[in-house]
């Protein structure tokens, strides 16, 4: 079929309001809903267990009369030391480095009299017996700091690589294809992650390369996948179609919905039975939506995500190469090459880099008519806020989520709550929410009091450095053993929904809408690039959190423990909200002309 065959094919046969619709939107609006909500199902179930497993680890602890004790992460042990007995469940092994000697410590989660729970620090030096029960966990026992390295690149990768993706959609294999292609090679990855904790690979060095292997294999898929579901809702309609977007809310809600019940299945699986069975969990997830969009395919979405003409049958190939590709990572990290790239991220360098950058952007905004430099400026500060913004907000899957398991009352009528549950806290505000702000900028709009995009910008951040006000206060609450509220947790997950809610206007839809039209393309791909900056800056910044903890990073502010690190982001999130909000004239006045508001969404 040609791409006018194609074009008058989708024309005839695209819905109608009054036939064959569902709530006034074709039905094959709620097929790609589903697939989209089964992939986020397996990208946040995946990935709030990611930097849980990687610190989870199996220990060692050689006592006095010359017996070794082994446990794990989550084991419930019975500790005698001189000082008496403690019956609890291990939270963590740490070096101490303001100890006299530098020791290891061993932290508990102890049952409290009044039926919660409470940390308890020991040194491995002074047990004299251990007794090691029931639920062992382990996992490959990272530090925090390289753990959330990784976990900054791979969140960071799975933003950069549908830049790429998209590009060999369009080009070569079309967006139907590239879904596949891209949901296949997540599924596989999730099922690489899962095969990796099993039989002679668990606990092995060959293991955690498999790991890794998959990681990999799930960025190159989410870069196939990602752009080419939100690509194919759009081919659902003709050129203004009024729909389109209600069409994007009501495809973002699979995000959020995804997102929330992930959790509950992959997050329990992981921590409760076994890491690997919530990675293999996430994979099922991701076939459960390829089987369903083959499925009804045919019939809902007919010919939409064709190829261009004589191109398409390359598809099997991209796979193919995928799983090559993830296979050379696996490789380069199993001989340590990717520990040495990643060190090659030094203060010099990226300072060298931004300045490289700085340059490119002045330069490209002075080639633009006089008419576009404005609003392409603005575009570029839009995207540097959008940094602060993702950088601070991505910490949920790693330094809160982490403070959450290790530091977090998460007991409720004496069970434990998994703490990957607190990461569906998120998306649950999100639907309880969007149509609540939906209907507020409507209402202020209608009174002419709807805040210009420059405001909402501003009012996200700052209400994002008001919810790690309350983390501050958890990392505070900690000190002498005693344990922070999860409602300090949920707090902070409010606030930084809010902050959601109030900045997600300066998406995609905001470049689309002001850049100038001959550069519409890259610039949604440089827009794309600065959250893969704001994931990795994110993860790096997460790496730091027990140097300064321990005071080995000085910070200008001393509240002690993490609450240092959480108030790191309320100064950064509060200071350049308040600085956007002072510059709202100025930069009202670059995208003069030009639209300045935007639909709010609902999905990052």
């Amino acid at each position: 079929m040609s791409r006018d065959n194609q074009r008058e094919f989708q024309s005839a046969h695209m819905a109608k309001p009054d036939e064959g619709t569902i709530l006034g939107h074709p039905p094959g609006l709620f097929l790609l809903f589903l697939v989209e909500m089964w992939e986020r199902f397996s990208y946040y179930g995946m990935r709030g267990l990611l930097v849980l497993y990687l610190i989870a680890g199996l220990y060692t602890a050689k006592l006095p009369d010359g017996a070794e004790a082994r446990f794990a992460t989550g084991s419930a042990v019975e500790v005698t030391t001189a000082a008496g007995i403690a019956k609890g469940k291990v939270v963590r092994v740490f070096e101490d480095e303001q100890a006299a000697d530098k020791g290891r410590m061993l932290q508990l989660s102890v049952p409290a009299a009044d039926g919660t729970s409470e940390s308890r620090t020991i040194p491995l030096a002074e047990i004299t017996a251990m007794t090691v029960g029931p639920g062992a966990n382990p996992g490959p026992g990272w530090t925090k700091k390289t753990a959330s390295t990784l976990y900054g690149w791979y969140t960071g990768l799975a933003y950069l690589f549908p830049i790429f993706g998209g590009i060999i959609a369009d080009k070569l294999i079309g967006t139907h294809r590239s879904m596949v292609v891209g949901g296949l090679l997540i599924a596989i990855g999730h099922i690489v992650l899962g095969a990796s904790g099993f039989g002679p690979l668990a606990h092995s060095d060959l293991g955690m390369s498999v790991f890794v292997a998959g990681l990999a294999i799930i960025v190159l898929g989410t870069g196939h996948f990602k752009p080419s579901v939100s690509v194919m809702v759009g081919q659902l309609y003709k050129q203004g179609d009024p729909r389109r977007d209600g069409a994007f809310t009501i495809f973002y809600m699979g995000i959020n919905l995804g997102a929330f019940l992930c959790a509950f299945v992959c997050g329990t699986l992981g921590e409760k039975v076994g890491w690997h069975w919530g990675f293999g969990a996430a994979a099922v997830g991701m076939i459960a939506g390829l089987v369903l969009y083959t499925i009804l395919r045919p019939k809902y979405l007919a010919d939409i995500g064709l190829p261009p003409d004589g191109r398409g049958a390359s598809a099997p190939l991209f796979v193919v190469a995928s799983l090559l590709l993830g296979a050379l990572c696996g490789l380069v990290y199993h001989y340590g090459f990717l520990n040495a790239f990643a060190g090659l991220l030094s203060p010099l360098v990226v300072a060298v880099l931004a300045a490289v950058i700085l340059g490119l952007v002045v330069w490209f905004v002075w080639i633009q008519r006089p008419e576009d430099r404005g609003p392409t400026a603005s575009i570029f500060l839009f995207m540097a806020f959008n940094v602060f913004f993702w950088m601070a907000f991505e910490q949920a899957g790693s330094s809160i989520n982490v403070f959450t398991e290790q530091n977090t009352n998460r007991t409720l009528f004496g069970w434990e709550i998994p703490a990957t549950w607190f990461q569906s806290v998120n998306a649950g505000l999100i639907f309880t929410l969007a149509p609540l702000f939906a209907g507020l900028w409507t209402r202020l709009g209608k009174h002419g009091l709807d805040p210009s995009q420059p405001m909402k910008i501003a009012l996200g951040l700052i209400s994002l450095g008001v919810g790690y006000l309350f983390m501050v206060w958890a990392g505070m609450s900690v000190k002498d053993g005693a344990k922070a509220s999860m409602a300090l947790i949920f707090l902070t997950y409010f606030w930084h929904t809010v902050g959601e809610l109030c900045l997600s206007p300066t998406g995609l839809s905001y470049v689309t809408k002001v850049a100038p039209k001959r550069f519409v393309s890259l610039l949604m791909g440089v827009w794309l690039v600065s959250s893969f900056v704001a994931n990795l800056a994110g993860g790096q910044i997460a790496a730091e959190v027990e140097a300064i903890e321990r005071g080995e990073i000085k910070l200008p502010w001393n509240f002690g423990g993490q609450a240092d690190y959480f108030f790191l982001f309320v100064v950064t999130s509060i200071g350049v909200g308040v600085a956007v909000a002072l510059a709202t004239p100025l930069l009202k006045t670059l995208i003069q002309g030009r639209d300045q508001n935007d639909a709010p969404t609902t999905g990052h």
